[in-house]
């Protein structure tokens, strides 16, 4: 026993380096030992990047065959950002997985291991690992907090016919902005945003940057775009009848059913909360707004009002799609609250459920 608490423990060391960029995932450490020695080492890096168990194996090779493993986490059994750890534990051939917490976001990974002749034990070291755990167990427990942030004129406008949007609000709005985006999981816009505006959705210096998210209509959004460059962990969600198997660094390809996103925003919200992210702060722009608001996903609203009007029935609107028919059909808020940013002003309230 004591040699599998003196594994789990470098398991342990090697999880806390993945501490501050793996978030909203957990940090794991992941050890494989073979004849008593470690033949190979890992954790889980960044957000999207390969799990624990994947490193370890890719290091340990061929020597992983009939070896034992150690990881801080439960084996994860499902397709998600990656496909299951407990997959390629059983392709490698290990012999034996011992891990410290149990995942409550996993189901059956003991029994797939079991049922392919790898023994699995949990529990070992579980005191230890649970401090590395706790944020990403709290947040489990967290239902999915959706926002909306829009600067806009003060005839509601977010862009001028030709989609000129830039700038709108001021210098200092923008710094506001930069340090909202650090408070959230993901940043999401949709496709007409993501290739006319080609933001870049970071925190520009103001903090941690959140994982970037774009809707991809129909396939349209190419890798000259900011947003695919490779600086940042993102999210394309894409047509899963259509989606096209591209490999980018940091980019991770989601396909959904946009049939049903189109009726149902929370189709989008949903498979965002599967993969972690458990708050979303939507930037745009006018359908995708619209789509959040009348799908009742929002919770709370961030409108920037600037000192400009543009006019013209064919410039874009903040909040688009149809609307309603009745005014007692409306969106309602409650809370409201004004105050003044540099020369704009910042309304932000909660939406009535």
């Amino acid at each position: 026993m004591q040699k599998h608490k003196r594994f789990m423990k470098i398991a342990i060391d090697l999880a806390k380096k993945g501490l501050g960029s793996v978030y909203p995932n957990p940090p794991v450490g992941c050890v494989i030992v073979k004849d008593g020695k470690i033949a190979g080492k890992g954790w889980h890096e960044a957000f999207g990047s390969n799990h624990a168990e994947v490193n370890a194996l890719l290091q340990a090779g061929g020597k992983a065959k009939g070896a034992d493993l150690y990881v801080t986490l439960e084996p994860c059994n499902s397709y998600g950002k990656r496909p299951p750890c407990t997959k390629a534990i059983i392709e490698a051939g290990i012999k034996k997985v011992y891990f410290a917490a149990s995942d409550p976001n996993v189901s059956g990974a003991v029994e797939t291991l079991k049922n392919h002749g790898v023994c699995a034990e949990g529990g070992l070291l579980k005191k230890e690992a649970r401090p590395l755990l706790k944020n990403y167990l709290r947040h489990l427990k967290e239902k999915p907090k959706v926002s909306v942030k829009a600067a806009m004129t003060l005839d509601g406008k977010i862009a001028s016919k030709t989609y000129d949007s830039k700038w709108i609000t001021s210098k200092q709005s923008r710094d506001f902005v930069h340090k909202l985006r650090t408070r959230y999981d993901a940043v999401l816009v949709g496709t007409n945003t993501a290739l006319k505006d080609n933001p870049g959705l970071t925190s520009y210096g103001k903090g941690k940057n959140p994982v970037r998210a774009a809707i991809d209509f129909g396939g349209k959004l190419n890798e000259n775009l900011k947003l695919l460059d490779g600086s940042v962990p993102t999210i394309i969600l894409c047509d899963k009848k259509r989606a096209q198997r591209r490999s980018l660094k940091n980019v991770l390809f989601v396909p959904i059913d946009m049939s049903a996103a189109k009726k149902d925003f929370s189709v989008i919200i949903k498979k965002l909360n599967d993969l972690s992210l458990k708050s979303i702060l939507i930037e745009g722009g006018g359908e995708i707004i619209s789509s959040a608001l009348f799908s009742k996903c929002v919770d709370d609203i961030y409108l920037f009002a600037a000192p400009k009007i543009i006019g013209g029935k064919n410039a874009i609107s903040v909040v688009g799609g149809t609307g309603v028919e009745k005014i007692s059909e409306a969106v309602k808020v409650k809370n409201m609250k004004v105050r003044k940013i540099g020369g704009d002003f910042l309304i932000t309230a909660k939406i009535k459920k």
